[in-house]
């Protein structure tokens, strides 16, 4: 199965898990879409001063990784810059959060996978 991720429809979200701002994602792929554990590939934009809220998944992983642009990721309460070319592991029952900080958007894949089992 082959999908474009700049050819997906786009649905708008607003202070996504408590962040500020609205989002832009594009749903690529979706739990029906996998015969193993895997949840989603999503495609996310987010706009200059806009976030994604520091928040905490329960059995499942995720992958961000930053296609565009540059901002403040917060792991386990520490906060480090993120850029092109990063790949971030949100481990299971780990607080996260990401906000754009710059004045250009990030443009994300996120890839999350669920550890329980099937």
């Amino acid at each position: 199965m082959i999908r474009n991720f700049l050819s997906c429809e786009s649905e708008v979200f607003q202070n996504s898990h408590g962040g500020i701002g609205e989002i832009s994602v594009q749903k690529v792929f979706r739990r029906t879409d996998f015969k193993g554990g895997w949840d989603f590939a999503l495609r996310v934009v987010m706009p200059p001063n806009s976030s994604m809220g520091v928040h905490q998944h329960e059995q499942n992983e995720e992958m961000y990784i930053i296609l565009k642009g540059e901002g403040l990721m917060t792991i386990e309460g520490q906060e480090q810059r993120v850029g092109v070319g990063d790949m971030i592991l949100n481990k299971p029952e780990g607080s996260h959060g990401l906000l754009n900080d710059s004045d250009c958007d990030i443009e994300l894949l996120i890839v999350q996978a669920s550890i329980k089992t099937l």
